[in-house]
């Protein structure tokens, strides 16, 4: 496809670091929840004990149990929003570095 063709966004001259830094935070963060939930079955506990006492529901009924900083940090919904907006905004303040590609 020639360099006509392609459609989308880029930044003048070299991408800025908030940009790299908001979306690399963002893809960490997604990486990291998918992939604690998707294992949570080989580091949690299925019965509640003393240091795990964080649940984790699942839509199939299953509960797990975790310590309580995993636990805050696995039901934290918001931090990827927050972090998907913040994106957004930065993006949008900062429009006049983009330019059609």
């Amino acid at each position: 496809m020639s360099e006509q063709g392609r459609l989308g966004w880029r930044f003048k001259g070299k991408t800025p670091l908030w940009f790299i830094l908001t979306a690399g935070l963002l893809l960490v963060n997604a990486l990291l929840h998918f992939g604690l939930l998707f294992t949570v079955s080989s580091w949690a506990q299925p019965v509640k004990d003393a240091d795990h006492t964080s649940p984790l529901p699942f839509r199939d009924g299953l509960v797990y149990f975790a310590q309580p900083w995993l636990g805050e940090y696995l039901n934290a919904w918001w931090i990827g929003v927050g972090l998907l907006v913040a994106l957004i905004v930065l993006i949008v303040l900062n429009r006049d570095q983009l330019e059609r590609g």
